[in-house]
């Protein structure tokens, strides 16, 4: 009974202490830093597949990012910033307006007269579906108790002419 009592905690402690091989520790910053892949973001691209170095796949990217006090709705925000900046660039829609108001008041010796202007720009992006994305690049860290979560998602130019209708 010793002996098997003995095997369980050995056992016990070697899966312990192997587990912890696969831990990446999120690190703890003191300033507010950016993964240089995500200050240059590519909008598309080129990959070869694989061994086949003649072969390659076209790609449009994107990259966003969040911040909270937990990591898990951290990466989740920075992943819908990408998919909204991804589907803004395929299929937003921009439509803007000015207006311009002139009043005078007043009689013609004391005649005051003002200019108002607006300008209204406003985008809207139509639902569009962003079911064949993969992450390509992603970055975590903490600093001052917040989550800062960097994603870079990929979809095929393929996928996105199937997506859109223009049918490949």
């Amino acid at each position: 009974m010793n002996k098997l009592f003995t095997l369980a905690v050995l056992g016990i402690l070697v899966s312990t202490g192997c587990s912890n091989r696969n831990v990446v520790e999120v690190q703890e910053h003191k300033r507010y830093v950016q993964p240089v892949w995500f200050t240059e973001c590519k909008d598309s691209g080129s990959e070869s597949n694989g061994w086949k170095f003649w072969s390659s796949t076209d790609y449009y990217y994107s990259c966003g990012s969040g911040m909270s006090g937990f990591e898990s709705a951290a990466h989740i925000k920075a992943t819908q910033v990408a998919k909204r900046n991804l589907a803004d660039r395929l299929v937003g829609q921009v439509s803007s307006g000015s207006k311009i108001i002139m009043t005078d008041t007043g009689d013609a010796e004391n005649l005051t007269s003002k200019t108002t202007s607006e300008v209204s720009i406003y985008n809207k992006i139509p639902d569009t579906f962003l079911r064949d994305y993969a992450k390509t690049e992603k970055y975590s860290y903490k600093r001052e108790g917040y989550y800062h979560s960097f994603v870079m998602i990929k979809l095929r130019k393929s996928d996105v002419n199937r997506i859109l209708g223009d049918g490949e």
